[in-house]
């Protein structure tokens, strides 16, 4: 089963195995696609202020670098496409991450 806020390494053609954000519900995750993830960014000190993006520092979540999740940054893709499985973030930062995607959309958005 995928839930919302697990991170994996998907791997992408264009780019090496990179860390997502899995934040479609689980309900859309039982299919063939996995309808939407956030990709993240290693231009931790650039972007880790913004308001739409989360920063993670290296060790959290499963995480082996500094990165920041980019809410503008959607993406869906193919479950086949999901790489090794890290960690699950915790309600906490569950909680901010869907606060920044309604940043992003100009929306006051709390999870449920």
């Amino acid at each position: 089963m995928i839930r919302p806020g697990e991170i994996y390494l998907a791997d992408f053609e264009e780019m090496p195995p990179h860390p997502i954000v899995i934040i479609s519900r689980e309900e859309l995750n039982r299919g063939n696609w996995v309808v939407a993830v956030l990709i993240t960014s290693k231009r931790f000190e650039e972007r880790s202020r913004q308001p739409n993006c989360i920063p993670f520092r290296a060790g959290e979540f499963g995480l082996d670098v500094d990165c920041v999740a980019q809410t503008e940054s959607l993406f869906s893709i193919r479950r086949e496409e999901l790489g090794e499985h890290l960690e699950a973030l915790d309600e906490t930062r569950w909680r901010v991450l869907v606060r920044a995607v309604g940043n992003m959309m100009g929306s006051d958005c709390e999870p449920v």
